[in-house]
C-alpha cells in the first residue's frame, strides 16, 4: 500500500513539473504578458497608375449610296427586279514564250542510225551535241538537214541554218589588190634545122 501511495506521488509530482516547465515557456514567448497586444502594421499605400481610358470613336451611319449601291439600283419591290450580271472571267494567263536565240548551228551528222546536230551555246559559248527528238534547255530537236535544224518548245519552233563562210576571192593579176603577175622573158625556140637542108651562104660566096 505504501509502494502504491509513492508512485502516486511520484506521478503528480512529474506532471506538476512538466506543466510548470510549459508555462514558464509560454510566458516567456509571450514576454510575460506583454506581447499579448500587438501593434498593427501600418499599411504600405502604393501610388496608383494612371488609368487611360480608349474611347470608341462616335457611331455614324455608313453613306447609304456606296454601302447599298445595288439597292437603289436594283429596288427589292420592283418586279423587273433582276440578279446583277456575273463578273467576267479573269483573263486567260498569257502563253509562255520560246526563247530563240540560244545556240548557233555549228554543224550536222546524218548517218543511217542517227540525225545528230552541233549546236554553240551563245551564253556559256559551250558546243553541244543533240539527237533529234532530244532536248535541250526546254528545246525539242525536231529536224535535222545538212545545212539547217528546227528546234520546238510549246507552239512556236525556231529554224537554225549553217551559216558557210565563202572562200576569199582570188583577184586576176593587175587588178588593185591582186597578186602582181612575175616578169618572164620568153626566149622564142631555136629554128628546127632539117637534116639534109643547105645553109644559105653569105653574099658573095658559093652554097657548097
Amino acid at each position: 500500500m505504501m509502494a502504491l501511495t509513492n508512485i502516486k506521488s511520484l506521478a503528480l509530482l512529474a506532471w506538476v513539473l512538466v506543466n510548470t516547465l510549459l508555462a514558464l515557456a509560454i510566458g516567456r514567448e509571450l514576454g510575460w504578458g506583454e506581447k499579448l497586444h500587438q501593434p498593427m502594421p501600418a499599411p504600405v499605400v502604393h501610388p496608383s497608375a494612371p488609368v487611360e481610358v480608349a474611347l470608341y470613336p462616335d457611331f455614324r451611319l455608313p453613306a447609304r449610296e456606296k454601302t447599298y449601291a445595288a439597292t437603289l439600283e436594283r429596288p427589292l419591290f420592283v418586279p423587273s427586279r433582276s440578279e446583277a450580271p456575273p463578273a467576267p472571267p479573269p483573263p486567260p494567263p498569257p502563253p509562255p514564250a520560246m526563247k530563240k536565240g540560244q545556240f548557233q548551228l555549228l554543224g550536222t551528222t546524218i548517218t543511217d542510225e542517227a540525225r545528230v546536230a552541233i549546236v554553240k551555246e551563245v551564253a556559256s559559248g559551250k558546243v553541244r551535241q543533240v539527237m533529234m527528238t532530244h532536248t535541250i534547255n526546254g528545246l525539242r530537236l525536231e529536224q535535222v538537214e545538212p545545212d539547217r535544224i528546227v528546234f520546238v518548245q510549246y507552239d512556236d519552233r525556231e529554224d537554225l541554218h549553217l551559216k558557210i563562210q565563202p572562200s576569199p576571192k582570188v583577184q586576176p593579176p593587175g587588178q588593185p589588190g591582186g597578186v602582181p603577175a612575175a616578169s618572164t622573158n620568153i626566149v622564142p625556140p631555136a629554128r628546127a634545122i632539117r637534116r639534109g637542108a643547105r645553109t644559105p651562104a653569105p653574099n658573095g660566096a658559093k652554097a657548097n
